[in-house]
Formats: structure tokens, C-alpha cells, sequence
């Protein structure tokens, strides 16, 4: 093996180090609910599982969360998921007539 050819490969490894170092995960958001006084528990406990893919006994924590609290934490994702989540749940509450108001917040 000739110098030359190390010095090569140290110069393309330190690059590709430098490369990795520059890439970043994307930056994550919360999906929470707020609670309010018409929106029956049993409706959110079927968000909570139906969007969000809780199991009851968490889905059943979770509302409670939301209705002794004022809200909680469905979820933490992508930006376009929990964009996703949020119009999803929206939507679906306001067609079953349900002021049930669902936002997204950086982490």
C-alpha cells in the first residue's frame, strides 16, 4: 500500500464523519388534547385507541389525564404525523358534533 493511497482514505473518512455529524433527526411535536365540558369520556377514550393506537387501560389513563388536567399528551411524532393526527381527530370530532379540540406543540 502506497502513502498516498491512506492519506486518501483518511481524507474520505474524515468527510464522511464530517457529513454525519451535520445530519440532524427531525424535530418531534406533541399531539395533545384539551379537555372540555361536552365531549363525553367514552368519545375520547375511542380517539385515543381508534387515532392514536392506545390500548383501553391507556386510553382510559390518558382521559383521565385530559379531564383532571385540561389536557394530555396523546402522542409525540414527526411533524407530519402529528399534523396528520390533529386534523384526523379534528375532523372526526367535529362530525360527531363534539367540541373536543386536539393541537400540536414542539417538544
Amino acid at each position: 500500500m502506497s502513502s498516498d493511497y491512506l492519506v486518501d482514505s483518511f481524507e474520505q473518512t474524515k468527510e464522511l464523519t464530517k457529513v454525519r455529524e451535520d445530519i440532524r433527526l427531525p424535530k418531534k411535536y406533541k399531539v395533545i388534547l384539551f379537555n372540555d365540558d361536552y365531549t363525553p369520556m367514552d368519545f375520547v377514550v375511542n380517539i385515543l385507541k381508534r387515532f392514536f393506537g392506545m390500548s383501553s387501560e391507556n386510553a382510559t389513563q390518558t382521559m383521565l389525564e385530559i379531564h383532571f388536567k385540561g389536557q394530555g399528551v396523546c402522542g409525540i411524532f414527526s411533524r407530519d404525523i402529528a399534523e396528520t393526527k390533529m386534523a384526523l381527530v379534528n375532523d372526526y370530532a367535529r362530525s360527531k358534533e363534539y367540541p373536543l379540540l386536539c393541537k400540536m406543540e414542539p417538544e
